[in-house]
């Protein structure tokens, strides 16, 4: 057979060679079948895999709603300790009719440190959630002593007081300072909790004592059927394999502890050094000779204050008594006489079997100094 002598026009089909009627059928007959596949089978393959994927995610959503269920007890005990130290927070909030109180109480507090108030206006309630603020925007003039006694008896109220925007600028008085502030106190905005949504209420929850699961106070019975054997097995090793999140524990709140201000000795910083103070330090230094090496070498003791050490022993070396000091970091150190540690340059004097003497160097007026002896007994 002649390929070249066939005449191709699909007109003269029908006068084709029987091999090549054959070969065109097969080949018109694979296209229909394809064009077939594309139609009807190509989109149910695409919504195949869309459906997959989507029971894929389900497990995966079931597993890590799982592993939340597994700390269901730890986080409602978390919660509770948290409503409790909220409670307590709260509890430092003034109540609407104490506010009045308390706005007196910020303006007693200035006036007894010896400011002047040129500015005192409440600006208004600002809710927040659950909390109101009440910020008052405040101008005081004094001395800089006054101010800090101004701001660490806030500090020293029975309710929660906070200051920002805190702006200082000399007057034309070069003894007074001017202070512009805004010093927000808080009250509890009375929004409480529904108590259908107590969390610690279970009474509504499904038992899942069936999937391993216990639940305490649960009343509910879980009413869910698997009819599906190959998905009951993959929910059934889901389960089997997850393990609870881990969830550090909550650490308490820290008490506040209050700084008040002290300042007899200190120097105004809002003020220039004056020559006389300068002159007397310098004589004072020349008068007792004592100061402290600056250009010494630090040892490795001298990092720690003297209060966070403890002797613990000692050691005879050489015919040489040496000490065994603990730091607070839980290191021993091997000390003889004439090592130094603690922060005021504290030398050694003597070490004995029960005690080490030390001779420290402390601040005694601005630029001066004076010897302060200071002993380590024997931890028992």
């Amino acid at each position: 057979m002649n390929l070249s002598e066939i005449n191709w026009d699909i007109n003269e089909a029908g006068a084709w060679p029987k091999p090549i009627k054959i070969a065109a059928g097969i080949l018109v007959f694979v296209l229909i079948l394809a064009g077939g596949f594309y139609q009807f089978t190509s989109d149910k393959l695409t919504q195949l895999e869309a459906e997959e994927k989507g029971v894929a995610d389900a497990l995966n959503s079931y597993q890590y709603t799982w592993r939340m269920a597994l700390n269901l007890e730890l986080h409602q005990k978390q919660f509770k300790q948290i409503e409790s130290s909220l409670t307590e927070m709260m509890k430092l909030m003034p109540t609407k009719a104490e506010v009045a109180s308390l706005l007196i109480d910020i303006s007693q507090t200035g006036l007894s440190s010896g400011l002047e108030f040129e500015l005192f206006k409440p600006v208004g309630e600002v809710k927040k959630g659950d909390v109101i603020e009440l910020p008052i925007d405040i101008k005081v003039i004094g001395e800089y002593s006054e101010l800090g006694l101004f701001i660490s008896g806030l500090a020293t109220l029975p309710r929660i007081v906070t200051i920002k925007n805190l702006q200082i600028s000399p007057t034309k008085n070069d003894s007074l300072l001017a202070m512009n502030a805004v010093i927000t106190t808080y009250r509890d905005g009375g929004e409480k909790l529904d108590k259908e949504s107590n969390v610690m209420d279970n009474s509504g929850l499904v038992c899942l004592d069936r999937e391993g699961l216990t639940v305490p106070g649960c009343k509910k019975q879980s009413t869910v059927v698997i009819p599906y054997p190959e998905l009951n097995e993959r929910l059934k090793e889901k389960r089997s394999n997850t393990k609870p999140i881990n969830i550090k524990p909550i650490e308490p709140v820290p008490p506040v502890s209050n700084f008040l201000f002290n300042p007899d000795g200190l120097r105004d910083p809002f003020r220039p050094i004056e020559k006389a103070i300068e002159h007397t330090t310098e004589k004072s230094v020349a008068r007792n000779g004592i100061q402290p090496d600056f250009n010494r070498h630090k040892e490795e003791l001298e990092e720690f204050s003297l209060d966070t050490l403890r002797m613990v022993g000692t050691v005879k070396m050489n015919g040489v008594l040496w000490g065994l000091i603990k730091a607070n970091d839980g290191t021993i150190h091997r000390v003889r006489d004439g090592n130094y540690l603690g922060r005021n340059y504290g030398r050694i004097l003597r070490i004995f079997q029960d005690k080490i003497e030390i001779m420290e160097i402390v601040p005694d007026q601005p630029g001066a100094w004076r010897e302060n002896q200071a002993t380590i007994a024997l931890s028992e």
